[in-house]
């Protein structure tokens, strides 16, 4: 987890403690569940973003690295073909002329 959902997640920890009992605490126990219930969705939220933010950054590194590999293939490919003169290419089958 990163700092969003683990932050929710330890609040969540630290109001979980109290909920079975209300001694100490001036909320009462139903509002507090509410509040648990909240703060657990509100963490499922922030835990769904971040693994989407993952997987975007994953997919432009992806695409990043498809265009390097493509350039980089261009440009070795390019040097082993013989330059062409016009349109027509006449291959050398290993005859003598």
């Amino acid at each position: 987890m990163t700092e969003l959902s683990s932050g929710l997640q330890a609040v969540i920890n630290d109001f979980t403690k109290v909920s079975d009992s209300a001694e100490g605490i001036s909320i009462e126990q139903s509002e507090l569940l509410k509040l648990l219930h909240i703060l657990r969705t509100l963490q499922s939220i922030a835990t769904n973003l971040e693994i989407e933010v993952r997987c975007l950054r994953d997919m432009e590194a992806g695409r990043q690295a498809g265009s390097f590999v493509e350039d980089e293939a261009t440009e070795l490919l390019s040097d082993m073909l013989p330059t062409v003169e016009g349109n027509v290419v006449k291959p050398d089958f290993g005859r003598k002329s």
